[in-house]
């Protein structure tokens, strides 16, 4: 008899959790990256991005609090949610001491938000343990939710000039499939036409081809991209389609 009803007690209280917990989702949950970094610029910062659903019959008026739990000394963060970004210096977007900033995320029923956790390395590698707390206005004590970010930031080796002037893209003049020369820092290509607009987007790996038979013939401008998403260099080339 006490087993069952401590079986019951059980059933209860994780069912009373996840009601509490049901109201607002958090996804991915944790988050967690390796980042490759150039800590060379310390003004750059890491992108940690989750996203937040309403799953509750009611509106929600969202209050969330950033709280680092481990961290190289030096490190800074700071939030972007659905209204604006923040600066490092704040870590709620409702300070109750204040009232500056005082901007809660408010959701409808069935809504999606953003929830964007940036990381200043400001030229260190490490890890972090941070996590963002998320409230709702109307019972500002009772925790909604928890946004996990687990964070190691890896330092690039920095690109030295020799390295980038031996890039080459050939052939060029191109008709069909063109490449680029051995390198381990290249990880995307990104196309574009003369007026800027990007045409085609490849991930880059040693001794592929990429394929833009189909492009118009013209002139047009490939750009080779770092593991962190920075143009190392930027070509031209000349589509030429083949002439019977």
């Amino acid at each position: 008899m006490k087993q069952a009803i401590l079986a019951l007690f059980t059933v209860l209280l994780i069912s009373c959790h996840a009601q509490a917990q049901a109201g607002l989702d958090v996804a991915p949950a944790p988050w967690e990256n390796t980042i490759e970094f150039d800590l060379s610029d310390t003004y750059d910062y890491a992108t940690c991005h989750t996203r937040l659903k309403n799953n509750d019959r009611k509106a929600l008026n969202l209050r969330w609090e950033l709280i680092v739990d481990e961290a190289p000394q030096g490190w800074r963060f700071s939030v972007c949610d659905q209204n604006t970004c923040y600066f490092t210096t704040n870590t709620t977007n409702v300070d109750f001491y204040d009232r500056i900033p005082y901007a809660p995320v408010i959701m409808m029923p069935g809504d999606t938000a953003k929830l964007q956790l940036n990381v200043f390395p400001i030229g260190q590698a490490g890890s972090a343990n941070v996590r963002i707390n998320l409230y709702d206005l109307t019972n500002p004590k009772q925790l909604l939710n928890t946004a996990y970010f687990f964070v190691t930031i890896d330092g690039l080796t920095p690109i030295a000039e020799t390295d980038k002037a031996k890039l080459r893209i050939y052939p060029n003049p191109v008709a069909d499939y063109l490449t680029i020369t051995r390198n381990t820092f290249v990880k995307q290509l990104w196309i574009s036409n003369v007026l800027g607009k990007r045409v085609r987007t490849f991930d880059t790996s040693f001794g592929n081809k990429y394929d833009i038979a189909d492009l118009p013939d013209g002139i047009y401008l490939v750009s080779m991209v770092d593991a962190n998403l920075k143009v190392v260099k930027t070509v031209r080339i000349s589509k030429r389609g083949i002439r019977p």
